[in-house]
């Protein structure tokens, strides 16, 4: 079986991160192994919660992976919470990544044009040299404008956005995914943007947007993409997959009184994820 090493942090409640992250790559035939960033009570977006940071850990945890003999078809990095992390990422990527290893970055890092609060300005100039050993990176529209100064004025601009990605990709992602874009021409529809530089290709997935902010639809995104890639399935069919599945939980999640900080109630639609 395919194995991936998810580094993220494991919020209980939340529906995001690890915990979203293993639900997924397990049904997607992959032995999803998980190196916590932290473990909290609930995701961040409730008004309060535990936390345990997981970095003096990290270390010794993956060199028993090492040492043990372990090594992965995938690895796979979303949230991480300092600098340091980075660095130890890094680490891992440069100890266990092959010729066929894939490396997907979730570069977390801001959202509704705002670095989050938690990291000092020079924070994406580090997350830029994770990327650097990145084979696909998932930004979010703020997260690659942080990348690679896209002004966000401009809009959903395609062919800045094209030029903007192309001096992404010379540092090292040669397939890039822009997730959540909403065109403010077109509030009612989500736009995820696929720039796949080994085919030079360019292609955008539209779902329908309801309007509302659904914690950890970004960690799920990048998890069934991460799947569907570590099987071979090209970049557009991945994208396209992750986008109908996460529009459909959505969907069904609308009709019922549940808080975003929630999530999606994705659950039921697991059945529909299948590898050929």
């Amino acid at each position: 079986m395919k194995k991936a090493a998810v580094i993220n942090d494991l919020s209980g409640i939340g529906r995001c991160s690890l915990t979203v992250a293993l639900t997924l790559l397990n049904t997607l035939q992959v032995q999803a192994c998980p190196l916590p960033t932290a473990i909290l009570s609930n995701q961040t977006g409730f008004d309060s919660f535990s936390f345990l940071d997981f970095t003096p850990y990290m270390g010794q945890f993956f060199q028993h992976w090492k040492a043990i003999g372990y090594s992965f078809d995938s690895i796979y990095s979303g949230f991480l919470g300092s600098k340091e992390q980075i660095k130890i990422v890094l680490e891992f990527i440069q100890l266990f990544k092959e010729d066929k290893t894939l490396v997907l970055i979730d570069p977390v890092m801001g959202d509704n044009g705002e670095l989050y609060s938690i990291y000092d300005e020079a924070y994406p100039t580090h997350m830029k040299e994770l990327v650097a050993k990145a084979d696909i990176i998932t930004p979010n529209i703020t997260e690659f404008s942080l990348l690679t100064g896209y002004d966000l004025a401009w809009g959903i601009n395609q062919e800045k956005i094209k030029s903007y990605a192309k001096e992404l990709a010379k540092l090292g992602p040669k397939q890039i995914v822009i997730t959540g874009v909403c065109d403010e021409a077109h509030p009612e529809r989500l736009m995820n943007i696929g720039l796949d530089f080994n085919k030079a290709s360019y292609f955008i997935k539209e779902v329908a947007y309801n309007g509302k902010s659904y914690s950890g639809t970004g960690d799920i995104f990048a998890s069934v993409l991460c799947g569907y890639l570590t099987h071979g399935y090209s970049l557009e069919e991945a994208v396209d997959i992750a986008s109908t599945f996460i529009s459909q939980a959505i969907t069904y999640t609308s009709d019922f009184n549940l808080s975003t900080k929630e999530g999606i109630m994705y659950e039921p639609f697991l059945k529909e994820l299948s590898i050929k």
